[in-house]
């Protein structure tokens, strides 16, 4: 078994760390809200109260954070991580950050320790049943080094050099974060038209994105359902897609300006099939 720090307890976070946990790993954990890390102390976890603390004597540490920017102040900011880490240790960092943000995290680690990308294709319940795909850049030899540890959260492939995973993750989650916003111009297009709103649902469910569009109708019509993925992300990973080289006058970049239209009427924080809802509203 892995000594493991695992930083960031988000939705997905807590999750992963609690099959790792599960698995017998020796695991210390951190989040900026501690008492997030609760259930998992209950269960055997140790939590820090800093991300140097949680790290120290680690053989891996794990990220699960909002972006490039959280992940650089965790590991180089003020208690950061970097000052604590072990010789041989290595940072898994599974945030959908973008290939440029791994890089330089990457360039900056402290001699004898490296960084690799394993960003995750899934959510909830894939984080929970241990099925996630999980993309991973870096090396043959650091792929070996965190196989075994991942395989407890999914399935992990090597899909290139450092950096690799953050773009593939990119691809992955244009078409992810851009469908709701076709469905919903295509549900605000039956409204306009007089089609009735189930006709039009079922019809979608039937066409080239049926399984999405089931999904975003059972967000927008049943209450109480966990968020998949939050709206502000949604809209924070096609802004990655445009800096790492989308087309600005293309698809992605029009469903990015609606993502953060309805992130701007408060709807940031809800799961992302919100926007269906938003641009069936707009006049």
């Amino acid at each position: 078994m892995s000594r493991i720090a695992f930083l960031g307890l988000g939705r997905m976070g807590v999750l992963m760390a609690g099959r790792l946990l599960a698995a017998g790993h020796e695991l210390t954990v951190w989040n900026r809200t501690a008492a997030k890390a609760g259930p998992l102390v209950q269960r055997g976890a140790r939590v820090a109260d800093s991300p140097a603390a949680a790290v120290d004597g680690a053989e891996h540490v794990i990220t699960m954070l909002a972006d490039g920017d959280a992940v650089n102040e965790v590991i180089f900011g003020t208690g950061g991580a970097a000052g604590k880490l072990a010789t041989g240790a290595t940072v898994v960092e599974m945030s959908t950050s973008g290939p440029g943000a791994v890089r330089d995290l990457r360039a900056r680690m402290p001699e004898g320790t490296t960084l690799v990308d394993a960003p995750v294709k899934g959510t909830l319940p894939q984080a929970e049943g241990g099925t996630l795909d999980i993309y991973v850049g870096g090396t043959e030899a650091e792929f070996a080094a965190v196989a075994e540890v991942l395989s407890v959260l999914g399935n992990p492939v090597r899909v290139g050099e450092a950096g690799a995973g953050a773009a593939l993750k990119l691809v992955v989650n244009a078409i992810t974060a851009t469908v709701p916003v076709l469905v919903g111009e295509a549900m605000a297009l039956a409204d306009q038209l007089g089609v009735d709103q189930g006709t039009a649902w079922d019809a979608l469910a039937g066409s080239a994105v049926g399984g999405m569009a089931a999904r975003l109708r059972e967000q927008n019509e049943t209450a109480g359902l966990p968020i998949t993925f939050s709206l502000a992300l949604a809209a924070k990973d096609l802004r990655l897609a445009l800096e790492a080289g989308a087309a600005e006058a293309g698809v992605i970049a029009t469903a990015r300006r609606e993502l953060d239209a309805a992130a701007g009427a408060g709807l940031g924080g809800r799961d992302f099939s919100a926007v269906v809802a938003h641009l069936r509203a707009k006049d």
